[in-house]
């Protein structure tokens, strides 16, 4: 990649010859030098907001306004015209995701935490650069179908549609705070639905047991015993039958290292799940903060071909 500092140094030479590019419509030049502006989209006719750039200084100027219709006066017409459409204007947005870093309590035994190593340098190159080494399944991540079928989708192939869905939280902090692998029963599924009405179709199923306020506890979230099993709460399998049987869902979250609660003999959640097509999210947060019913999620999964699974950026819409 060409930084702007080495553009601005080619030499066009004499200035009576045609110069590289000149008259091209994707190519701009600024100075009497001719110095490179900008290679890309042909030059407006008038200004445009989406030539414009939004600084930090309007990014943080935006924060001290109330939600998303804060930030109408700096998108370009289309995008507030379909987000109006989509009736997303005046409602609050909240990061469901973790900060993934080197000390993010990784589940171990099967995976290695990341590692970030910075390659490049301001003061050397020009720009800064990580190389990242990390688990396709860590931090708050997305598990693919394939992740535990030959005959699923790959992370690459799930819908984009299925990536923003109705959201459902259904609630068992309370039984979780004095059971450490506390499950999401179907009682609780039919008992939320006594109150809110039958889980949409196309709808994303989320268990908030609470337990992600543990994780910058030094020990709480994978809450190993002395006995060493890793306890945990998650999703019972009959209760994740239920949802994909029953129910025509896109997907299920916990806010805890795995669908399956810590110390079950067998990864059934998984194994019910993920072979029907559908694809699961790990260590969710904040979700005590949306409310149960109402609100919609989206998921920024990664996209690298053949990959079982990825980290993901979600928030919900309320």
């Amino acid at each position: 990649m060409c930084g702007p500092h080495v553009m601005q140094q080619i030499d066009y030479g004499d200035s009576t010859t045609r110069r590289l590019g000149e008259g091209h419509p994707y190519v701009r030049r600024t100075g009497e030098d001719g110095s490179v502006q900008v290679a890309g989209e042909p030059q407006p006719k008038k200004p445009s907001m989406l030539g414009r750039a939004v600084s930090r200084r309007n990014l943080f100027r935006l924060s001290g306004a109330t939600g998303v219709a804060a930030a109408v006066s700096v998108l370009p017409t289309g995008v507030v015209a379909h987000a109006d459409a989509q009736g997303l204007l005046g409602r609050k947005v909240k990061d469901l995701t973790h900060t993934l870093s080197s000390d993010f309590p990784i589940f171990y035994p099967l995976s290695p935490p990341p590692v970030y190593e910075q390659t490049r340098f301001l003061d050397q190159d020009g720009f800064n650069a990580y190389t990242m080494t990390l688990d396709e399944h860590s931090g708050t991540h997305i598990d693919a179908p394939a992740h535990f079928s030959d005959e699923s989708g790959f992370l690459d192939e799930i819908p984009v549609q299925s990536l923003v869905a109705p959201l459902v939280i259904i609630r068992i902090e309370d039984r979780a705070e004095n059971d450490a692998t506390a499950q999401l029963q179907a009682a609780d599924i039919r008992r939320y639905e006594r109150r809110y009405g039958r889980i949409p179709k196309g709808a994303f199923v989320a268990m908030d047991s609470g337990w992600s306020k543990r994780v910058d506890i030094p020990g709480a979230y994978l809450n190993q015993g002395p006995d060493g099993v890793f306890r945990w709460p998650g999703i019972d399998p009959e209760a994740t039958a239920l949802l994909v049987e029953e129910r025509s869902i896109v997907g299920v979250g916990v806010d805890t290292t795995s669908l399956d609660a810590g110390g079950s003999d067998n990864p059934d959640t998984h194994q019910i799940l993920l072979p029907a097509g559908l694809y699961g999210i790990e260590n969710l947060n904040n979700l005590g903060s949306v409310p149960a019913s109402g609100a919609t999620i989206v998921i920024g999964a990664s996209k690298h071909r053949g990959g079982f699974g990825g980290p993901a950026r979600v928030f919900a819409f309320h």
